[in-house]
């Protein structure tokens, strides 16, 4: 599996596949990286029910790869 930069695109902001919530690029410490516990707050608080797989997962697998499954990046 890439890292969570790679699979996703570019973009600098993310949209949340199950809702289409948009989080912009600039509320992420470093330039174009997602934060994941930012993600993981809003997937927990919206969506647990549809994340708890994913919550499984992140016990074996990498939290950011995991977690950038549930958003998508978009353009600029």
């Amino acid at each position: 599996m890439a890292s969570a930069q790679g699979p996703v695109g570019s973009g600098t902001h993310v949209r949340c596949k199950l809702c289409g919530v948009v989080f912009p690029g600039g509320w992420f410490r470093l330039p174009n990286v997602p934060n994941s516990a930012m993600l993981l707050h809003h997937l927990g608080n919206d969506h647990l029910a549809e994340a708890k797989p994913y919550l499984v997962r992140m016990e074996t697998e990498e939290i950011d790869d995991v977690v950038m499954e549930l958003f998508e990046r978009l353009p600029g």
